[in-house]
């Protein structure tokens, strides 16, 4: 067997959990073991596993890591800079998430490129020492943020950002956001622990939705107003597009 560590500040316990939860399955198909241990103010992730099967798990790890830092730690380097009056708490939240969402492939894949065949993932050291260059660039792209921002502002500027995202779609179905292979998506449970499907969308870097069955009011008008006529609403068989006017 071989090993695979993952640790973090005991602070971000939240986002070794969500590494956990996300290679917990290839753990059991690929006859692996997963333990999180707690020591001073640490947490550790060590994974086990065969070592056939060692490129496949650090490939999970490495993908996983680089969602904690393109998500959990941009957002909390972007709360730091940006002051976003004008907004109403929620869609402060959503800002921030459009802002991460923009460019999250492209730092996912500088990320991985830094952190490619390590064995130890320390995640704050990673993104302490071996990210800089990127760090200035979330540094700059924050500095065109205005610092006043109405609602009617935000919603055209996620629009425009949902724009520009071309051929991924995902399905929302009772409050639950999965890709087009059923996968369940949690990338949002980084920012605020639980999950919410608006920022989850968001975060999916898609560029069309279908919504199945109902979903909340606010999340319909969230959603109508950034996605427009790339929502498709499914009822059995039947389907509506709708409308950013409506």
């Amino acid at each position: 067997m071989m090993s695979v560590n993952v640790t973090d500040s005991q602070r971000e316990e939240g986002s070794i959990d969500y590494i956990q939860k996300a290679i917990s399955p290839l753990a059991s198909d690929f006859c692996g073991n997963i333990r999180k241990a707690l020591c001073c103010d640490r947490v550790e992730l060590r994974v086990d596993c065969p070592i056939k099967y060692l490129d496949l798990y650090r490939q999970e790890i490495e993908d996983k890591v680089a969602d904690v830092i393109a998500v959990r730690y941009k957002y909390l380097f972007l709360k730091k800079l940006l002051r976003c009056e004008g907004l109403p708490l929620y869609e402060k939240e959503l800002l921030f998430t459009a802002l991460i969402a923009a460019d999250i492939e492209d730092d996912k894949a500088y990320i991985i490129r830094k952190i490619r065949n390590m064995e130890i993932f320390t995640v704050d050291g990673i993104f302490n020492f071996r990210i800089k260059p990127l760090k200035y660039r979330w540094q700059e792209i924050a500095s065109f943020i205005p610092p006043y921002f109405s609602s009617s502002q935000l919603g055209d500027f996620i629009a425009y950002l949902v724009g520009e995202k071309r051929g991924k779609r995902i399905v929302l179905e009772n409050g639950r956001v999965y890709d087009g292979n059923k996968n369940e998506l949690c990338r949002s449970s980084l920012i605020d622990g639980k999950g919410d499907p608006v920022r989850e969308i968001l975060l999916s870097a898609s560029g069309k939705i279908e919504v199945v069955g109902s979903i909340g009011g606010q999340e319909e008008r969230y959603l109508k107003s950034f996605f427009g006529r790339r929502i498709t609403f499914l009822d059995g068989s039947l389907a509506k597009t709708v409308d950013k006017k409506n």
